[in-house]
């Protein structure tokens, strides 16, 4: 069983007077957040949840539009979970999500703010990554890094310093929900926690995590969106 979570929960000053960036429109009539997801093997993936905020949903009926665009998308196993309060943390909201809906298995994490295809995403702990060379527009202060040995495992991956020509892509496979939400908590009071802190805690504790090779990754960040 695979989980796929889209946490859409920042509450960023910016978004008081108007619509968040991931819920606008590309110019086929497509959400970013639902773009987002189309270029992963869906048919490989049970569940998906879009996390959105209570406050967000109100203001902008986010719930029936994004219930509209799983229809035209044919995204028949996508669901709205709506949080009531804002999260400190992406990581925070991927915990209250798997809470809320009782997740287990693996859950895969996808950023709204970017684009890639992937043939598969095996049942493992993953990172997505992309080089650095291959972009064409690139901002890199705002991205983590990953570092890959020779065998193909990931011994580091580590917040805005370049540390390989790799970076985080914008997704993560984590093979235990329930693994994923201890970790969360044994982190929680860190000031600034990412899924990259996630994944080096993992690691210092000897987790194998295997790089995703992904292709067309677009990031909508440094183009259209600035998310």
């Amino acid at each position: 069983m695979m989980t796929l979570i889209v946490p859409i929960a920042a509450n960023k000053d910016e978004y008081a007077h108007k619509l968040p960036q991931p819920f606008r429109l590309d110019e086929e009539g497509v959400m970013y957040c639902v773009r987002a997801i189309t270029g992963l093997p869906l048919n490989e993936i049970d569940d998906i949840y879009f996390v959105i905020l209570r406050d967000h949903d109100e203001r902008f009926m986010l719930k029936d539009q994004l219930t509209m665009q799983f229809r035209r998308q044919k995204l028949t196993k996508a669901h709205v979970t709506i949080l009531d309060k804002p999260t400190n943390s992406q990581v925070e909201t991927v915990a209250r999500a798997i809470e809320v809906n009782g997740i287990t298995g693996m859950v895969f994490i996808k950023d709204a703010d970017c684009y890639f295809t992937a043939d598969e995403v095996l049942p493992q702990n993953g990172v997505a990554i992309y080089a650095l060379e291959n972009l064409p527009i690139v901002d890199p202060q705002h991205k983590s890094y990953v570092a890959v040995d020779d065998m193909f495992y990931v011994t580091n991956i580590i917040e805005k310093r370049v540390v390989s020509h790799f970076f985080s892509a914008g997704g993560y496979c984590f093979e235990d929900a329930q693994e994923f939400c201890s970790y969360y908590e044994k982190l929680k009071n860190h000031k600034s926690l990412y899924l990259s802190h996630v994944i080096y805690s993992m690691l210092l504790d000897k987790k194998i995590f295997r790089p995703i090779l992904i292709d067309d990754y677009q990031d909508w960040s440094v183009t259209n969106m600035h998310y």
